[in-house]
């Protein structure tokens, strides 16, 4: 009969025995085994997926800019989206099946996302869908967002004029003769909303910055957008050209000319004689000096501003006013007024009469006593208002002396001068005393 046991395994001997034994073990282990071909089968099926480039995965691309196509189209058909694209989608998500092949080849810019504005159909609210350039290394199956609303309004173009406003203070012996924008109109295109609004554009001049040394100049200055009342209009959606050339600014030509102050005439206000006893004390005009604007040589030669038509005081009395002409100049650069208001003050004039021989009265003498005076005439030279002296006689001057509280003798006592009715005047007497007798009758 054979022998069934099996055959008694030898000891490993030699140099390697241990390791020999450790791997007899680990393959002769069921457990060990299992593992090994799973592990040996997953690795092969790897090797397989890895060399096979038509099997797809997905890739996911985030936070990816969205440009915009298809604006010059747009305005071409006479619209324009007023929403910002920066805001209402400043990027997308999306996701695309990439063959194995091509997967590190694949990028956000191979796809570009981007919206057309082809997609616009009028004015209002518009649904723009997101469009991929290319889908070769796969195609895209999401994308977050899908779509964006935006809002769109006619695309319009205005012919609108520059106007230059002056601001500051210039030196005061220049003034300014010209200033001219060029161009004097600029093409404004934009929404219809924004570009009906704006009435104007406005040029700042800063007149502290002119010089005497540059009397003709010629200056780029930037503009704002304004509409009828004043206020700024914003440019951010409008654009401002001219001849197609967008502009951010405009040549102002300035021309300046020397000026001075130049004295009105003041000696030719009037002219006339006043009525009977007035004269002409004192008269102005509503301005003294009048600036005046000219070239260098002219202004040089020019002392004071005629008068043309002055002032007619004749026949007349007290305050008078008027207009007077005046006669502007030759070869001045500013205008000047034509017509000034004239105030005339005529005063009656101061009269000197001499009465001589006036005779001189005591007065407050007692019944029974006599009063002789010494000298009892005098000369009385009165001064005063023209129409109150010349209307006096010698009657209405009186002289007197007051003698009322003085005892019997001899006494020198002041003259005194009275008249009726009058207005001030002064005297001058030929003799100021007199010698007064007074005795019993």
């Amino acid at each position: 009969m054979m022998d069934d046991k099996r055959p008694r395994k030898h000891p490993a001997r030699g140099p390697y025995a241990r390791i020999r034994r450790f791997l007899d073990d680990l393959f002769g282990n069921k457990i060990f085994l299992r593992v090994f071909s799973v592990v040996f089968a997953v690795t092969v099926w790897c090797v397989f997926v890895a060399s096979d480039g038509t099997l797809t995965r997905q890739k996911t691309f985030a936070r990816i800019p969205v440009s915009v196509t298809g604006e010059s189209a747009l305005l071409s058909r006479g619209y324009v989206v007023t929403s910002k694209f920066a805001e209402v989608i400043p990027s997308v998500d999306f996701v695309t099946e990439v063959t194995q092949a091509n997967y590190e080849r694949a990028s956000a810019s191979a796809y570009n996302p981007h919206l057309e504005l082809s997609q616009v159909t009028g004015e209002g609210e518009n649904e723009l869908t997101v469009v991929f350039t290319s889908q070769i290394y796969g195609q895209v199956v999401s994308c977050n967002p899908a779509s964006v609303k935006v809002q769109v309004e006619r695309y319009i173009t205005r012919r609108v004029p520059v106007v230059v406003m002056p601001e500051g203070q210039m030196e005061e012996e220049l003034y300014l003769l010209s200033y001219e924008a060029d161009p004097a109109t600029l093409v404004v295109s934009g929404p219809q909303s924004a570009v009906s609004r704006v009435a104007r554009i406005a040029v700042r001049l800063d007149l502290s910055k002119l010089s005497a040394e540059r009397m003709s100049d010629r200056m780029s200055l930037g503009f704002e957008l304004q509409d009828a009342d004043g206020q700024a209009v914003s440019a951010e959606r409008i654009s401002v050209t001219n001849q197609s050339v967008v502009q951010s600014a405009v040549m102002v030509d300035v021309t300046l000319v020397p000026q001075k102050q130049v004295a009105i005439d003041e000696d030719a206000l009037v002219t006339g004689k006043p009525a009977e006893g007035y004269e002409l004390s004192d008269a102005w005009a509503a301005e003294e000096h009048l600036t005046v604007a000219a070239d260098r040589e002219i202004l040089d030669a020019l002392e004071v501003i005629s008068v043309e038509e002055p002032l007619d005081i004749t026949g007349q009395s007290g305050t008078v006013r008027g207009i007077i002409r005046l006669k502007t100049p030759t070869g001045i650069r500013n205008r000047i007024p034509s017509q000034m208001a004239v105030t005339a003050v005529l005063q009656e004039k101061t009269l000197e009469r001499t009465f001589r021989s006036v005779p001189i009265t005591a007065e407050g003498a007692a019944d029974e006593r006599q009063v002789t005076l010494s000298p009892g005439r005098t000369t009385a030279l009165l001064s005063g208002a023209y129409g109150f002296i010349s209307g006096l006689s010698a009657d209405d001057v009186q002289l007197y002396v007051d003698v009322s509280d003085l005892e019997e003798g001899r006494h020198t006592v002041p003259v005194r001068v009275r008249i009726d009715n009058a207005s001030d005047f002064s005297c001058a007497l030929g003799a100021t005393e007199v010698t007064a007798t007074i005795r019993d009758k």
